[in-house]
């Protein structure tokens, strides 16, 4: 017997037969910068509660779940995996990075490599629960140039804003596309 990550009642799986039956199958998105993202799930219920474990608790249990349902999306020409990084403070405050986390996950089953291409931001507020207006545009630095073929791996797709930047500063030729978790519904 385990406890279900979700609801964390009893439960035979990681996720519940009930906790499953609230997730749904999330969107494909063209940003506007050019590149396509496939998200796993719809960010709500179960999958919303996976996510929050993972970004607030560092709950490595719930990116081996979710790296489950992304591991699919990934294309098939992918050569490696590019972590998006989580504003250093906040990483230190939750004591967790859960772009890396997911990546790693993700690598275990796919077998591509994970480089850690992006820098973050030292400090910053956070966007999570602000309307589209109030978020603050994200800033990352490449730590070196990498070839092509990466996948950026993030959690939640809300407005592409994350994504968007950091293609923009990897340049957008050496990204093939990106996989999340999740994506909002009005993502």
């Amino acid at each position: 017997m385990v406890w279900c990550l979700a609801c964390l009642r009893p439960a035979e799986l990681a996720v519940c037969p009930d906790c499953l039956r609230t997730m749904g199958a999330g969107p494909w998105r063209r940003l506007a910068c050019g590149i396509g993202v496939s998200s796993a799930l719809v960010h709500r219920a179960a999958a919303r509660r996976l996510v929050l474990r993972l970004k607030y608790g560092g709950c490595r249990e719930s990116a081996q779940v979710l790296a489950a349902v992304m591991h699919p999306l990934l294309p098939t020409d992918a050569s490696a995996l590019a972590p998006v990084p989580r504003i250093y403070s906040r990483r230190l405050k939750y004591r967790s990075d859960p772009g890396v986390l997911l990546a790693g996950a993700l690598s275990r089953r796919s077998g591509l490599p994970v480089r850690a291409v992006l820098g973050p931001r030292l400090v910053g507020g956070a966007n999570a629960g602000l309307g589209r207006t109030d978020r603050t545009a994200p800033r990352f630095r490449r730590r070196w140039t990498p070839t092509g073929g990466l996948v950026l791996v993030d959690d939640v797709l809300t407005t592409g804003a994350t994504l968007t930047a950091a293609a923009a500063a990897l340049g957008h030729s050496v990204v093939l596309g990106a996989v999340t978790a999740t994506a909002s519904s009005h993502a």
